[in-house]
């Protein structure tokens, strides 16, 4: 109801209450009181028709009389309403407030109250309701009846707060947001559309059509999609413009445009939602073009390529012209079926793979020299680089592999490894070593100014055992320290470094500006069993392109063989030196024996004490005492002779004086024979010697030494 019907309504009660105010005034001077009569027939015909509602409560706030509209929007009865307060209609937080402002109209501080509150139905349904209550007085009691006009708001109030949630969305969305009559003329748009077509509000842009913000191409196409949408009723969902702009930008956006319809279903325009995907479309563009490089960089180069997973997905026209294969021959096939079972250093070519792959897919680049089978059975000589890549979305592993041409190259550096472990076995001490490696890494690249670095990691110091530098004095060690030779052992990578490269790494806190600057500087690391022990480095202070990568992957490739040969030369050194310290030793242990041996003399004494006895009273002496001094010489010469002679065979062994002659003999023969020897002693103790071997045992022995271990054993047992 509007407003102007409430005053309609409230002007009519008002004209009723002057009518009654005058007959109260005309009763009081008769002195006599009368009831409203509210079964006036004007008065009636108002509360039965009216299209809000109307209640009349008296003084105590009892309900007594309400209109039909009023009954029918709280869903009560007329009765069930006469036995309520207004109370019992109204929410209970607005009772409160309400309370106050009967108080304000009943001390005529206001002549009517007009304002918003709640109200409850019988079902427990809020009614949001507009409310206007004035009192209807009488001359001799002050206040006798409220009259209320109530009218339900609902509705209004909830397509107020729609229309603030949608305000609230079309201020706030990043989309773009817009609404065009028959014509294609903006009726309402979004801020951000507004705000990306030039305008500080969107009101500004009520009126206009896309002809007045866009160039001739999009708005064309954008006006005709929508006379097509409104002809038809069909909507374009997810399509994408182009939109060129009057200033001469150029942006693409991601569109849906449906028809609107009035509320008969009478397609009365359209409305539309766009996101801008120019920078989507720049990448799709950028990515397409990057993979059109990519594909005709594949596709002619020279250099076999191969897209792998656990098998080839993918070859270029160079593989199978390397490897003599149709391309449907290589495909879904692994790339160890085109190679021979065994690579150059011995391996089977799947193990040797497998680990290249391993290191891969754990993000670390592989380069190396491969042999591969041709269909025809040729092996040849490649030099392999993977990489792990991305596409679409998924990892694969590029495998480029190079067909050698230049012989020469590769024979010198396999040369080169042939030179540097021959050295290992060949030179007498470190240095020379150390000048052979140089001399043959000078073979293969420019190495005036060379040096070979080992770290000590529990003196935190750098060695040099071989400097060599035209401008740098020779230096032995120094404490380890933020140099290039400090950062690859540090990262154990190789590294190629030019004056930029130097001022980048600089700049970055990697190294610090230590020697002479250079022109280019070329280190690799030297690992053993994984782990970076030393650097061997090249340097140029003139030519900036005397080493490239070609130099960087040869040095990497010749410093394992380095790293072994110096290895190897330090072991021999090792072992040279403890056998000095094992013959010095020896020789103190034969000194040892050889006094050993010298003292086993004395027993002699007692035998030759013996025999001058016998010699000087032999004629007082009896025949027995006589045999028992001759046995007693004889048992104590034979035993300190045995091991007299023992002691001195091991001592003449030790120095090498023995010199060691096998040949082959027959063990029965050796037996017997020193059987033989101490046979008259076994018999004298009733030992029995049986000498019964195989005549056909042979070995491969010295025979003086046999001897003595036979006579050993003898001996020991009579």
């Amino acid at each position: 109801m509007s407003e102007k019907n409430y005053d309609a309504v409230l002007k009519e009660l008002e004209q009723l209450k002057k009518e009654n105010d005058a007959l109260r005034r005309n009763v009081f001077n008769e002195k006599k009181i009368i009831k409203v009569d509210f079964s006036n027939t004007f008065f009636s015909i108002i509360l039965e028709n009216a299209s809000v509602g109307i209640v009349l409560f008296n003084e105590d706030g009892r309900i007594s009389k309400v209109n039909p509209f009023l009954l029918n929007m709280l869903g009560y009865t007329e009765q069930e309403l006469y036995d309520l307060k207004w109370e019992a209609i109204t929410h209970p937080d607005d009772v409160a407030s309400l309370s106050k402002e009967f108080d304000d109209l009943l001390n005529g501080k206001k002549s009517y109250l007009k304002f918003e509150k709640r109200c409850v139905s019988k079902a427990g349904q809020t009614k949001n309701t507009r409310i206007i209550i004035s009192i209807i007085r009488d001359e001799k009691n002050p206040l006798h009846y409220y009259l209320g006009i109530i009218e339900d708001i609902t509705p209004q109030k909830k397509l107020a707060k729609e229309e603030r949630l949608f305000n609230i969305l079309m201020d706030n969305i990043p989309d773009k947001i817009y609404f065009k009559d028959l014509n294609s003329k903006f009726v309402k748009v979004s801020r951000s559309k507004a705000i990306k077509s030039g305008f500080k509000n969107p009101e500004d842009m009520v009126g206009l059509s896309d002809f007045d913000i866009f160039g001739k191409e999009h708005s064309q196409q954008a006006f005709a999609d929508e006379q097509l949408i409104i002809k038809t009723g069909e909507p374009k969902i997810n399509i994408e413009e182009m939109e060129d702009w009057l200033d001469g930008r150029v942006t693409w956006a991601s569109t849906t445009k449906l028809p609107l319809y009035d509320a008969n279903g009478k397609i009365i325009g359209t409305f539309g939602i766009t996101r801008d995907i120019t920078e989507r479309k720049e990448m799709d563009k950028a990515l397409h073009e990057s993979e059109e490089r990519y594909r005709k960089l594949f596709q002619t180069s020279a250099d076999g390529m191969f897209l792998m997973t656990d098998v080839i997905v993918e070859c270029n026209d160079a593989s199978c012209k390397i490897l003599n294969y149709e391309r449907e021959n290589l495909l879904r096939h692994s790339l160890v079926e085109f190679c021979p079972e065994f690579q150059e250093e011995g391996r089977k070519s799947a193990d040797s793979f497998e680990d290249y792959l391993a290191l891969v897919k754990e993000g670390e680049n592989q380069s190396f020299y491969w042999k591969f089978k041709t269909s025809d059975g040729r092996i040849i000589d490649t030099e392999v680089f993977l990489n792990l890549i991305l596409s679409d979305g998924k990892k694969i592993i590029q495998a480029i592999f190079r067909y050698i041409t230049e012989r020469s190259r590769y024979e010198k550096v396999r040369e080169a490894l042939f030179e540097i472990s021959e050295a290992a076995y060949n030179v007498n001490d470190m240095d020379s070593l150390y000048r052979q490696i140089h001399h043959t890494i000078s073979k293969l690249m420019p190495a005036k100014n060379f040096y070979i670095a080992f770290y000590d990691e529990k003196e935190n110091l750098l060695s040099f055992p071989y400097y060599v530098n035209e401008k740098d004095p020779p230096i032995t060690s120094k404490k380890f320290g933020r140099g290039l030779t400090e950062y690859v052992l540090r990262t154990g990578e190789e590294i190629l470094v030019n004056a930029e490269k130097d001022i980048e790494l600089q700049r970055k806190g990697e190294i610090e500006m230590v020697d002479a600057p250079q022109t280019i500087w070329l280190g690799v690391p030297l690992k053993i069993s994984g782990k970076t022990v030393g650097v061997i480095a090249l340097q140029n202070y003139k030519d900036e392109k005397v080493y490239g990568e070609e130099e960087l992957l040869i040095l990497t490739f010749v410093s394992d063989q380095v790293v072994q040969a110096i290895e190897r030369r330090k072991n021999a050194e090792e072992i040279k030196r403890y056998a000095e310290e094992l013959k010095q030793l020896n020789a103190t242990k034969d000194k040892f024996f050889s006094i050993i041996a010298h003292d086993l003399k004395n027993p002699f004494i007692t035998i030759l004490g013996f025999s001058d006895l016998l010699i000087t009273d032999y004629d007082e002496l009896t025949d027995e005492e006589i045999l028992y001094y001759v046995q007693e010489m004889k048992s104590s010469a034979d035993k300190s002779h045995s091991l007299l002679q023992n002691l001195l065979q091991w001592s003449r062994s030790q120095t090498g004086h023995i010199h060691y002659n096998p040949r082959k003999l027959n063990l029965r023969e050796i037996a017997c024979t020193n059987a033989n020897l101490v046979q008259p002693a076994a018999q004298k103790k009733n030992i029995a010697l049986d000498c019964s071997l195989n005549e056909n045992i042979f070995v491969n022995a010295d025979e003086d030494m046999l001897n003595t271990i036979f006579r050993n054993l003898l001996s020991l047992q009579i």
